[in-house]
């Protein structure tokens, strides 16, 4: 992954961060397989959705220099049944493969978004990965 932007934080924000509302991969790889388990189906396996998910929170580790908060089982299952397709109104639907992920999450962490806490809901929101896609398209 060629690396984004660091944003970091404020040295008096992070003294008010309470840890325990973060991020542990372990913890959520238990959730995660547990929604994955719940939706009963996907384009993408297990360990795709994992590494796509790994990829998001490394790049929001790095821009923040903090670990992104936990997500509920419900949110999980709503982005493993997004992850497989881009909504395009133009295009239609969109296949994408989980090796893109790198690229568009990539994408993501360089565009502006000044009232957005980045958080993985937002970049599965709307037509923020779309957009992000095409962008890819156009530069490359």
């Amino acid at each position: 992954m060629v690396f984004i932007k660091y944003k970091g934080v404020e040295p008096d924000r992070l003294a008010t961060i309470d840890r325990s509302e973060f991020m542990d991969f372990k913890i959520f790889t238990a959730l995660c397989s547990k929604a994955y388990r719940n939706i009963n189906s996907s384009d993408y396996t297990l360990d795709e959705v994992l590494q796509v998910f790994k990829w998001y929170f490394t790049a929001y580790e790095h821009f923040y220099g903090y670990t992104h908060p936990f997500i509920n089982v419900g949110n999980i299952e709503r982005i493993i049944l997004k992850m497989p397709v881009l909504e395009s109104d133009v295009h239609g639907c969109i296949d994408v493969d989980a090796d893109d992920y790198q690229h568009l999450i990539e994408a993501y962490f360089n565009t502006d978004f000044p009232h957005s806490d980045r958080n993985v809901n937002h970049f599965f929101s709307g037509d923020i990965r779309t957009l992000r896609y095409y962008e890819i398209l156009y530069y490359f």
